[in-house]
Parts: structure tokens; C-alpha cells; sequence
């Protein structure tokens, strides 16, 4: 699908880092945008910025933990522009730390927003989206630690897996209809996600101290607007999966190799 001028695009976590830069591409090709984020200045800027594009900009508060906060989401999309064509179910949140140690507030607040926030956005807007019967796109985000997991990432992991799985499935139950899917998995982007405890809701709060942030060996950092490029041509070419980062390769491929010796000996 190419992203074209009177379509509709959605966009979670928009008023920074990917989600915005995804909104700022979109309004560039003439696409109406709607933003959805639950930092509520910061979504009136990034809206005025699309708006600065010539296009029109709906900024909707969203907690994507919450289902019925994201039906308003659709339901005010429809009301709107009554239609969808871009979904981008991108909203996520980051906290490091082991697997053993990671408190179960924080890996309930990382589950609710990197998952359980695409699947609301899934159940909210594809069946709208199939009844309009036009052509569409998802796109999830997921992360390069859906793939191959990092250390001190396991409940960032552990929902990107599943984002990437179910991402991998809903292609499967949508290819003979005229909505496309992709799972965009980036690497080391320069975003605020690694500040995402600034958003962290009270029902997730903890008194546990977070590990600071870590440089991953081997990615190089690279800015929010590159991904948005690199998710509008995934999306043209019809790509299932979307990678920023090619170095990556290696390690995906490292990967799978030692699951087929599992299978060979």
C-alpha cells in the first residue's frame, strides 16, 4: 500500500520519538493524521506540527492500556474522517533490569502498553477497517528484542515477542483481504523511551530503583526520522517485516542458527 494524500493515518505514542516522526511523514505525503498519545502537551505539539503540513491533525488523549480508551481513539476517527487507512499501533515503554528482579508492577505496566496496547488497537480498528472494505495497512512496533533478546530486557522482550508473533498471525488471518501488515522491529533509535517512566501510570507504580540504560554493542544510533522513512517504504514494497538497522542481520541470523542445530545436532 503507498501512503497517499487524503488517506487517514492513526498513529500511537505520536507526540514523540517514532510515533511522531511516523505523523510528520505521513502528514508530508497528504495524509490526514491522527495522533494518540497520554502525554497530553506534548500531543498538542506534535499535532500542531502535522497541522503545519497542510493536513489535518485530530489529537486524542489515549491510554492504550485501556480498551475503551482506545475504541474512543477509533470511534472518534470515524466521527472525524469516517475511515482508517494506516494503523500504527506503536505506543511502547522500556524499563531495564533481570528477569529475576524486575518488579511485577513494572512488568505488568511494560505487558499493558507494548501488548496488550497493540491488541486494542488491533480489535479496535481492523474490524472497522475491514467493513469499510478499503485498502490498509497495520503496522506494530515491535523491536529488534522481539528477534534476538538482549540482556537486562526480559519483560521488554518478552512483549516484543509477542507483538512480533501476533503481528506474524494477524498477516496470516488478513492476506485475502485489502489490508496489508507489517511488523516494524527497530533497533537503537533516538527517542525518549528510555524516559518513559515520566508517562508510567500510578496502578504501575513502584518504589524499585531502574537500571539505567545501556548502549547495545554493535547498533548505532540513529534518529526517529530515518525509521519513519524506512517504515513508508517498507509499507510501498508490502514488507511483512521492517528492520533500521542492517547490522542487525548477524545477530538474527546467529540466532536462528543455533535453533536449526537444535533440530540437527
Amino acid at each position: 500500500m503507498k501512503p497517499s494524500k487524503g488517506q487517514v493515518a492513526v498513529v500511537t505514542g505520536a507526540a514523540s520519538g517514532i510515533g511522531k516522526a511516523l505523523a510528520l511523514a505521513f502528514a508530508a505525503r497528504g495524509l490526514n493524521v491522527v495522533l494518540a498519545d497520554i502525554e497530553a502537551a506534548a500531543l498538542r505539539t506534535a499535532a500542531a506540527q502535522v497541522a503545519a503540513a497542510g493536513v489535518e491533525a485530530l489529537p486524542v488523549v489515549t491510554d492504550v492500556t485501556q480498551r475503551a480508551s482506545v475504541q474512543a481513539l477509533a470511534q472518534a476517527t470515524y466521527d472525524r474522517f469516517g475511515a482508517a487507512h494506516v494503523v500504527c499501533n506503536n505506543a511502547g515503554v522500556l524499563a531495564m533490569g533481570k528477569v529475576h528482579e524486575t518488579p511485577v508492577e513494572t512488568w505488568a505496566w511494560m505487558l499493558d502498553v507494548n501488548l496488550w496496547g497493540v491488541i486494542h488497537g488491533v480489535q479496535a480498528f481492523v474490524p472497522r477497517m475491514l467493513q469499510g472494505g478499503q485498502p490498509g495497512h497495520v503496522v506494530n512496533t515491535a523491536s529488534m528484542a522481539g528477534m534476538v533478546p538482549p540482556e537486562n530486557q526480559g519483560a521488554y522482550s518478552a512483549t516484543k515477542y509477542a507483538v512480533v508473533g501476533l503481528t506474524e498471525t494477524l498477516a496470516r488471518e488478513l492476506r485475502k483481504t485489502p489490508i496489508n501488515v507489517s511488523v516494524l522491529c527497530p533497533g537503537v533509535v533516538d527517542t525518549g523511551i528510555f524516559k518513559a517512566g515520566r508517562n508510567r501510570q500510578s496502578a504501575y507504580h513502584t518504589d524499585a530503583a531502574e537500571e539505567e540504560p545501556y548502549v547495545i554493542p554493535g547498533l548505532r544510533m540513529i534518529d526517529a526520522p530515518k525509521v519513519a522513512q524506512t517504515v513508508l517504504a517498507g509499507m510501498e514494497a508490502g514488507a511483512m517485516y521492517i528492520f533500521s538497522h542492517s547490522e542487525a542481520l548477524d545477530w538474527v541470523e546467529k540466532h536462528h542458527q543455533r535453533v536449526r542445530q537444535a533440530f540437527t545436532g
